[in-house]
């Protein structure tokens, strides 16, 4: 999958995840990419960030997520940055589960010219004061 615009690359990045179709997200990743977790977590590479998924997967259930309000703060022709707000809920082992907070995600361009994530880090609080 290739996305033309850092924009699309954000969006099917979300859908990909709530329909859990690993392939395509993982299409939308650079092979070094590394997320940040609001829980001190790391996760370094396309396979660790695979692993922690398939396996969140497994014991959530009725997932939902959104992404609130954006703004993109840098977009040059070769990267992209974002911050944003995010919500997400669930069932796990029979309780109600939920989080949210804040995102930044930044973006490089490819030389076939498509937009893959770079980097996430998630933390917990509001984007704007």
């Amino acid at each position: 999958m290739i996305a033309n615009s850092p924009q699309v690359c954000a969006a099917e990045f979300t859908a990909a995840l709530i329909r859990r179709d690993i392939a395509s997200a993982l299409s939308l990743l650079t092979d070094d990419v590394v997320f940040f977790y609001s829980n001190g977590s790391v996760i370094p590479g396309k396979d660790a960030f695979a692993a922690l998924m398939t396996s969140s997967w497994k014991v959530i259930e009725n997932y939902k997520y959104e992404s609130g309000e954006s703004n993109w703060i840098l977009q040059s022709d070769d990267a992209a940055a974002v911050i944003y707000s995010f919500a997400w809920s669930g069932i796990a082992r029979g309780a109600e589960v939920s989080g949210g907070g804040r995102g930044t995600r930044l973006f490089a361009r490819q030389p076939d010219g498509g937009w893959l994530i770079a980097h996430e880090h998630l933390s917990n609080g509001q984007w704007k004061p």
